[in-house]
Order: C-alpha cells, then structure tokens, then sequence
C-alpha cells in the first residue's frame, strides 16, 4: 500500500460519483486537503475565541474542551452538540472569501460567536448585547 493509498481512493471515489476524470478528481482532492491545511490556524483561534474568549459563554455551557480543536457544549435548551476544527471549515471558508487580509489573530469572540451559531442553527438566534457606558446598548 503506499503513502497516498487513502487520497487515491478517495478521487476515485469522487470521480465516480460526480463523473469526473481521475487526474481531475485527484486534483479537486489535493486541493481540498490544501485548503484544510491552511485554513487550520484559522479554525482553531475560532473555537478558542467561542470557548476560551467567552464568545458562547452567554448561550451555551461547555462541557468538554480539549485546549485546541473539539468542544462539546449545551444550550439554553439543553441540546448538546460537538464542535470540532472539521465542523467551522465551511463557515470559515466563506467568511475568509469576504475578507482575504484577515489573520487569524483577527478573529474576535463576537465573530466566533455568530460563526458557531451559524454553524449550528444556521442562523444567530442569541444576541450579546454589548453595554457600553452610560446605559447605551448596542
């Protein structure tokens, strides 16, 4: 078996089920692996921010953190869920797509917050309201 056994078989497998040519598969592939790659540092300050930075604080409890990369929380309903560096990819990408200078110290608990909540309800359902001297909410 060599070392690219699984990576090989997963382009034939996506050539398979999207009609593709091998060589072209292989190529939608490496580039997803890429784009995981390169996106990871990203993903990780994300759950940091929600978890350590108190961005879901307001909403959830967590329940399990490993320090790097998976969560397990529970909401005000007592829905739990897991949250994993695999699982704010999609989010991420789209938002690195709007925004292509950002870093990812960058990323604030506010923007990790709305990503978890669009990630998980596929909208933001709970607002932070942020005090701001003198009574003012914004």
């Amino acid at each position: 078996m060599t070392k690219n056994h699984a990576e090989k078989r997963a382009a034939r497998a996506y050539a398979h089920s999207h009609s593709l040519p091998y060589r072209q598969a292989l190529a939608s592939i490496r580039a997803a692996r890429a784009d995981r790659i390169s996106l990871f540092p990203f993903a990780q300050r994300l759950l940091i921010e929600a978890v350590e930075g108190c961005g879901i604080r307001h909403w959830a409890r967590v329940e399990e953190w490993d320090g790097v990369g998976r969560a397990t929380i529970t909401d005000l309903g007592g829905e739990r869920f897991v949250l994993t560096v695999d699982s704010v990819l999609v989010e991420l990408r789209e938002h690195l797509d709007h925004n292509p200078t950002l870093r990812p110290n960058d990323i604030d608990s506010y923007f990790a917050d709305e990503a978890v909540q669009q990630i998980l309800f596929g909208c933001i359902i709970y607002r932070l309201e942020l005090h701001r001297g003198r009574g003012l909410v914004a």
